[in-house]
Order: C-alpha cells, then sequence, then structure tokens
C-alpha cells in the first residue's frame, strides 16, 4: 500500500463519522420539523373550527331571534286589535274577544308562519277566552303554567318566555312566549299567548348541524334547557351552564367533560345571546372529530419522516461504501475514472430521487388547507428543494450529456439575437489578436424560432472561441443560413468559418471525442482539455441535430452545425444589452443638456413605472392621459423621444402618431415608441404602419426600454440644444419620489408624494417574482409608491366600471379593461389580469347579466388580493 493510500484512511474515517453525524442530524431536523409543524397544523384546525362555530353559532341565533320576533308581532298586533275593538277592561276583553270574528284573525295571523303552533288570548282567571287552533274554544284553564303564575303576580314583568310546555289539547311541546294585559289603572286583566313549536327549533338544528355528533341547544338565560339537538326527553327539565360560562370567555371554549363511561373528551363550545330576547344558543363538538384529517396529516408526516429517515440511511451507506471502493482503488487511475462515473450515476439514484418524493410530499401538503404561516413554510421548503435540485442538476450535467439525458429548453428567441449576444462575447478578445469578424446571415431567417437559445449559444460560443484561439491572423467569418422551410419547421445552419492553422484530414474522425485535440502539441501550445467539441457534439444531437467540420492544415477550417426549429409567429425577446445605461447616460451627457421625453398612456400605475425606471438619467418626463393630450404636447413642445400605449380613451396611440406624423417638420421624424402590452406580432407590424419607431411590450423591463430610447434617438449633430434654442444645462436625475410632469408642467395627478406619519398604511399580496424585478428596476421606495398609485387607480376603475352601461358604453368598458390588465400585470397579479383581459376580450357582445357577474368577478378578485395570498404571492404594505 502506497504512502498516500495509507494516510487517505484516517481521512476516509473522519469523513464517515462527519457523514453519520450529517446524516443523524438531517433526520431529527425532518423529524422536529414535522413535529413542530404538526403541532402548529393542530392549533390552527381548532381555531378555524371555532371561528366557524362561531359563524354557525351567529345563524343559529339570527334564526331563533327572528322566530321569537315573529310570534312578538303577531301579538303586538292582536294587542293593537284588542284597541281598535274598545277593550279597557276584564269584563269587555272577555266579552268582546270571545267571538268567531277574532277566533278567524287569530287563525289568520299565525297562517305560513310554521313556527308558530297557536295564538291564545286568557283572561285574568287563566281560562282561555280564544284560541286560534279550535272553535268552538275548548274550556282550558292555565292558571297552574308558569307563565301564568310569573306575569299576573308581577306587575312590573311585561313578557315571559316559558319552560317547555306540552300541550293539554294536542299533546305537542311548545315554548310560550306570553305577554302580560293590563287595564287603564295597571291591574291584570289577562294575557296573550304564542306557541312555539318546540318540534321546529330542534328540525332546524337538526338540518344544519355541520357534524352527526355537533350538540345544540336553546337555553333560557337562567340556563333551563328549551330545545336540544339530539332530542332528550328531560328537556325542560335540564339545567346547562356550559354556554354561560363561554360567553363569559368571550364567545368560545375548550373544556374537558365527561361521558357516560367517565372518559373526559376535550370539547368545543360556542355560545351566543338572542339579540332581542333572554335565550342563548350553544352548539359544542367533539375536538377528537375535528381533528380527523389532522389525523391523517399526521400519519402522511409519519410516514413521510420514515422514508425520509430511511432515504437518507440509504444515501450514507451507499456514499460510504462508495467512499470504500475509492480507497480501495486510488492507486488505478482507469478504475478511479469509473469509480467517478458510478458515483455520479449513485448520486442521482440516491440523493435526486428522494428529493423528488420530498418534493412531491411537499407539493402535497400544498394543496391542503393551510394557515398562511404554514403555507409560507412549506413553500420555503419546496423553494430550497427545489434550489438544491438546480444544483445537482449543475453536478450531473457531465453524466446526463454521457447518457444522453439532458433536458433541452423550448422557448421563443431570435437566431439573429443568438449570434449578436455570442459576438459581444466574443468579440473583444478577436480585436485583441487584431482579428475581424463578419456575419453573414441569410435574408430569408425566421423572425423568431422556437428552441433552447442557451444552449446553441453555447455551442457557437465554443466554436468561435476555438476560431479566435487556433488563428494567428486574417478574419472569422459567421454565417446562418435557413436551409428549408416548410412554414412550420426550419432548418438552421450555424457556419463558423476561420483563415487559422487548420486540422490534418486523419485528426478529423477523432476531433469530437472525449479529451482529444489534434495533436499533443495543440495541448501544450494552446491548454484546453478536449472536452470543448465533444459537449458540443453531444448537445447538437440532444437537440436533433448534426455538427461537422472541414479543414486544409494552414489554410482554415470551417465548423457547421444544423438544428430542425419549429417557427413561430410570437415576438422574439429583444436582446438587453447590459451597456444600455451606461450608453444612455453617455448619451445624454453628449447632447449637453437634459433629454426631453412624453410618456402617452391613460393608466397611472404604467406611466409612474416608466418615471421612476427613468429617474436616474438626466431626463424631464411629461405625461400625457391620452392621444388627444398626447397630440397637443407633441404641438407646443419639442420632445426628443415619446412613449405612446395604444389602447388609449378618446384617442389611441395609432390615431395619435398619424396625427403627429401628418403635421410634418420636426413631428414627421421624432422618435415614438410603442409602449404596450399588445405584444403579438401583427401589433408591432400595426406599430410600424401608424409610423413608430419601435415597439417595447409591457411589463416593460428597464434594459428593453433603455435599449429602445437608445436605438430610437438621432445622430448627436441632428438634434442639439442649438437646433431648439434651449441653453445647454446639465440636469439631475428625477428624484425617486416623483412621477413626471403632466403637458402643462404641473405634478402628475396620482403622483407619489412622501408619506406623512399620519398617512394610513394599506396592503396587498402582490406576484412575489414581479414585485422582486419591479424593485430590482427602479428601488423599493418607488416601487411602493408605484404600487400605491396602481391601488388607487384600480379602486376608482372598479367603481368606473359598475357606473358604465353595457348596452352604450362597451367602447369605454374595453379600453378600461385594457388599462386594468396592463397594470395588474405589472404587480404579478395574474388572477385579475386574466379576468380584466377576459372582460376586454367580450366587451363588445357581453350580455347586461354577464357583464354584471364578470364585474363582480374583478371586484372580489382586487378585493381577496388584499387579504389571502395566491401561489407565491407576498405581503406588500404600503402608504394608501
Amino acid at each position: 500500500m502506497t504512502g498516500h493510500a495509507k494516510s487517505s484512511r484516517p481521512n476516509l474515517r473522519r469523513s464517515q463519522i462527519a457523514l453519520r453525524l450529517i446524516s443523524a442530524a438531517l433526520i431529527v431536523s425532518i423529524v422536529s420539523t414535522n413535529l413542530i409543524f404538526l403541532s402548529d397544523l393542530r392549533e390552527s384546525t381548532l381555531r378555524t373550527t371555532e371561528a366557524n362555530l362561531k359563524r354557525y353559532n351567529l345563524t343559529l341565533a339570527e334564526e331563533a331571534d327572528r322566530s321569537f320576533k315573529s310570534l312578538d308581532l303577531v301579538l303586538s298586533s292582536v294587542s293593537d286589535y284588542l284597541a281598535r275593538r274598545g277593550v279597557t277592561d276584564s269584563d269587555s276583553y272577555q266579552r268582546t274577544m270571545s267571538d268567531q270574528e277574532t277566533h278567524a284573525l287569530l287563525k289568520e295571523k299565525v297562517t305560513g308562519l310554521p313556527q308558530i303552533d297557536a295564538v291564545t288570548m286568557i283572561d285574568a282567571k287563566g281560562k282561555l277566552i280564544n284560541f286560534s287552533r279550535y272553535w268552538p274554544i275548548p274550556d282550558i284553564n292555565v292558571s297552574d303554567r308558569d307563565y301564568f303564575k310569573a306575569l299576573s303576580s308581577d306587575e312590573n314583568l311585561e313578557t315571559y318566555i316559558s319552560a317547555p310546555t306540552q300541550n293539554r289539547g294536542n299533546g305537542t311541546w311548545n315554548i310560550y312566549l306570553a305577554r302580560r294585559l293590563n287595564d287603564p289603572d295597571g291591574n291584570f286583566m289577562g294575557l296573550l299567548l304564542g306557541a312555539m313549536s318546540q318540534r321546529y327549533f330542534e328540525n332546524f338544528f337538526a338540518a344544519t348541524a355541520p357534524e352527526s355528533d355537533t350538540k345544540i341547544s336553546l337555553v333560557r338565560s337562567d340556563d333551563l334547557v328549551l330545545a336540544s339537538y339530539p332530542h332528550s326527553a328531560k328537556t325542560g327539565q335540564l339545567k346547562a351552564d356550559g354556554g354561560r360560562r363561554a360567553l363569559q370567555a368571550g364567545g368560545s371554549l375548550r373544556e374537558t367533560s365527561e361521558d357516560g363511561h367517565k372518559s373526559h373528551k376535550t370539547i368545543l363550545r360556542s355560545a351566543r345571546m338572542l339579540p332581542n330576547y333572554p335565550v342563548l344558543v350553544t352548539v359544542t363538538l367533539n375536538e377528537e372529530s375535528e381533528l380527523r384529517n389532522w389525523h391523517g396529516m399526521a400519519k402522511l408526516l409519519l410516514a413521510m419522516s420514515i422514508i425520509s429517515g430511511l432515504i437518507i440511511l440509504t444515501g450514507s451507506v451507499a456514499i460510504a461504501r462508495w467512499w470504500n471502493k475509492q480507497a480501495l482503488y486510488a492507486e488505478a487511475a482507469e478504475a478511479t475514472s469509473a469509480s467517478k462515473s458510478n458515483f455520479l450515476a449513485m448520486m442521482s439514484h440516491e440523493i435526486r430521487t428522494p428529493m423528488n418524493a420530498v418534493l412531491g410530499l411537499a407539493s402535497n401538503l400544498l394543496e391542503t388547507k393551510l394557515a398562511p404561516e404554514q403555507r409560507r413554510a412549506v413553500e420555503g421548503i419546496h423553494s430550497s428543494g427545489d434550489g438544491l435540485l438546480k444544483i445537482l442538476d449543475d453536478i450531473l450535467e457531465y453524466s446526463r450529456l454521457e447518457a444522453g439525458r439532458l433536458s433541452i429548453e423550448l422557448i421563443t428567441f431570435s437566431p439573429i439575437n443568438v449570434v449578436k449576444q455570442s459576438l459581444d462575447m466574443i468579440g473583444p478578445r478577436a480585436a485583441a489578436k487584431g482579428l475581424t469578424i463578419r456575419t453573414d446571415l441569410s435574408d430569408n431567417l425566421p423572425q423568431a424560432l422556437i428552441g433552447d437559445p442557451g444552449r446553441i449559444r453555447q455551442v457557437l460560443l465554443n466554436l468561435l472561441s476555438n476560431a479566435v484561439k487556433f488563428t494567428p491572423s486574417g478574419t472569422i467569418v459567421v454565417a446562418v443560413n435557413c436551409v428549408s422551410d416548410d412554414r412550420s419547421t426550419a432548418r438552421i445552419q450555424w457556419t463558423v468559418t476561420d483563415t487559422g492553422i487548420g486540422i490534418d484530414p486523419d485528426k478529423i474522425e477523432s476531433l469530437f471525442d472525449d479529451f482529444v485535440q489534434a495533436d499533443n502539441s495543440i495541448r501544450r501550445r494552446f491548454g484546453g482539455s478536449g472536452l470543448g467539441l465533444a459537449i458540443s457534439r453531444r448537445l447538437i444531437e440532444q437537440m436533433g441535430g448534426s455538427i461537422n467540420v472541414t479543414s486544409t492544415p494552414g489554410v482554415g477550417s470551417s465548423f457547421n452545425f444544423t438544428l430542425a426549429l419549429a417557427i413561430t409567429s410570437d415576438v422574439a425577446p429583444k436582446e438587453e444589452s447590459p451597456t444600455g445605461v451606461t450608453d444612455l447616460h453617455a448619451r445624454i451627457a453628449a447632447g449637453g443638456r437634459p433629454l426631453r421625453l412624453l410618456i402617452v398612456d391613460d393608466n397611472p400605475t404604467n406611466r409612474a413605472v416608466a418615471v421612476q425606471m427613468l429617474s436616474e438619467f438626466a431626463i424631464q418626463c411629461s405625461t400625457a392621459c391620452d392621444g388627444t393630450e398626447a397630440v397637443t404636447a407633441a404641438t407646443r413642445f419639442e420632445y426628443d423621444v415619446i412613449l405612446m400605449d395604444m389602447r388609449m380613451p378618446e384617442m389611441d396611440g395609432l390615431e395619435a402618431t398619424r396625427s403627429i406624423r401628418a403635421r410634418g417638420g420636426p413631428l414627421a421624424t421624432v422618435p415614438i415608441i410603442a409602449f404596450t402590452a399588445n405584444a403579438f406580432a401583427e401589433d408591432e407590424q400595426a406599430c410600424r404602419d401608424a409610423g413608430m419607431n419601435d415597439h417595447v411590450a409591457k411589463p416593460v423591463r428597464k434594459n428593453a426600454l433603455v435599449s429602445a430610447i437608445l436605438s430610437a434617438l438621432p445622430p448627436l449633430q441632428a438634434r442639439n440644444a442649438a437646433d431648439v434654442g434651449l441653453p445647454v444645462v446639465a440636469s439631475e436625475p428625477t428624484p425617486s419620489g416623483d412621477v413626471g410632469r403632466d403637458i402643462e408642467g404641473r405634478p402628475e395627478v396620482g403622483s407619489v408624494a412622501c408619506p406623512i406619519e399620519s398617512a394610513p398604511t394599506a396592503r396587498l399580496y402582490v406576484g412575489k417574482a414581479a414585485f422582486a424585478h419591479l424593485v430590482a428596476e427602479i428601488g423599493e421606495q418607488a416601487s411602493l409608491d408605484v404600487l400605491a398609485v396602481f391601488v388607487r387607480d384600480a379602486e376608482a376603475k372598479l367603481g368606473l366600471l359598475d357606473a358604465l352601461n353595457v348596452a352604450t358604453d362597451r367602447r369605454r368598458i374595453e379600453r378600461e379593461a385594457h388599462s386594468l390588465k396592463s397594470a395588474a400585470g405589472t404587480f404579478g397579479l395574474d388572477r385579475l389580469a386574466g379576468l380584466a383581459r377576459d372582460l376586454e376580450r367580450r366587451a363588445p357582445e357581453l350580455s347586461e347579466a354577464d357583464y354584471v357577474v364578470l364585474v363582480a368577478q374583478i371586484k372580489t378578485t382586487f378585493a381577496a388580493a388584499q387579504r389571502t395570498p395566491v401561489g407565491d404571492d407576498e405581503l406588500v404594505e404600503f402608504v394608501a
């Protein structure tokens, strides 16, 4: 055994100990995290149940109160009837009210009220005078009833709710609401008695009970149970003080109760008093039944913890075994290389697969009902897992290339931009060697293709790098040709030709093999691993293409690769130059005065975003709200650039551009850039047909906007300070708190002002990625200011949409929806933007009913964004 192998043994043992400790720490962290999560989830579930119980109790209390109120109103109307019939004392009460006309009136009063069983008139001795249920009136005396005793003996008591009482006529159980009748001297002359069916309450409780083990009681203020579900034969005799305890605890209470087997169970109890009567409703649930779903989640997380622990143990054992094998075969270079490949494959299987399982289980958790804090925690776990998988993807890329398992991205891109971006990176190296790089781009190249521009650029950069490396002097030519085009698919060939040292014919065949160069002297002279062309070949083959080379020693080489790519009509993303910001600063400084810019958009949020993006530059921004204002501003002031929205009220951007161009003179050539959410190819063509110079799609990115302004500006000698008669002055950048000036020079309405301490704070859930990008573009405070503008404008638009008539204001509705769609997209409010897009698209043929429904959905979605996150939304608080 060599000295190196001997010295590696202690390191191996230390590594194995560290591996065991890390594995144990991971298992402990997984178990503890799941326990904390389960504890939080259990408490959240119980709190949600308590909140739902309170809402349900409120419904029951309102229904019970309405039932008592309806009976109370019947008794009040009967009392008014007594006054109209001239009843003044006991004799006139008994004489006047005992006729059949009064019976018919009482019967009519209870018709259609299922909760009222009967209405009765009772004299001062307890005898029935009249009765809504029977005629003739039965000879019944109720002087022994609790309500009669209470009201006849207490002249200060006006009404009384009785204990449940069995009717002597038909045997039904009723709850009586009795009202005392007094003569003008205050003497007792009888009762008006209303009977409510106990069964009505119990049936209503049974029909609405959320769980089979729910217990509901209607309880008088002295704790006497009036009605209950499930029904109890002892109703009217039972006393229940749990409701009073719940009221004292604030309306809800968790407490332990004993069942018939003397086992203790925790129950959730909610109580609420009726608004107008001394009666309360109590609802009781078993805690265990409400935690059934939680128990299922606990079992799932337990299984997840066990599986994760087994995976970690299996992975650590596998890694330890691999380390042992590495130590045994450390002296053999070939065995070491093979072991490395096995290690990569094993890591892919042992780590990537269980990580996918963990992410899948986390995704399942995200589909359950979670509290906002818990959802953010699980989303953090999921996001961290995604990040770990991305790192593993990078590590295993070479292994996947060898196995032919590399994933290819399919996005829209411009083949010309790929060449330009590659030349931007390789150009300085070529210039340093005195080499010339030319491009030869075919005229029939499609404007946009679908493929993986990153991989294509990687191959092209490798070929260009080799060309620069192996060309001592002369020229490098990059050619792109469309070999064939059937309108759906194009075969594109990229070719890199140099005048370098060339390659021997007998070396070409092995040129694309791993770790191979033309000859050994190449490695000594130029360095390199010999993997570049091998990786390029595998990338091209993974994308379904081929790569070839022709070369003549001493003359040069020509490498080409061909790919079949789908053609698309979508607009390819514009190339964003990282030097655009510096170039625009330099361009403005060279002009000797601030740049004058007019921003035309009907949405104040979009205007504010544009102004804030340009706030670091010496630019004087004016704003206009529609095409008419834009034409007026352009004719009164001379601007260097105009940013023009397409869809606006009164006059749209296309018509405004034509009107500006038609005035001739400087306005015929002033740069006008389309600044719109309409991002299709036909929209861009319509802008150019109207006379615009360029097109920037919303939501706009700062680099794209800066690049468009730079491209649109004419040569410096064509427009300078002297041409327009203005002094040459330096200007400070627009402050971030000012969103620009209107065409009269006043601060724009809706501009963001500095917050004051007493200003109210508002909140909104916005798209995390979209808002983070906006903050990166214009800064945090400016983003908050723009968000405040958006919220105010959105509220105003929603009010306007409510007021508009779909039959006469379709064009206005379409414009307002378009504006709302664009602004919502800026902050990643995808659901709101989608509904606004739907309203914009359907506005020409919407019916009145569909319009009302769609506007209501938009308002609900906007309101929900102020309360509840969706997906990866984040809460942003700002000064309203």
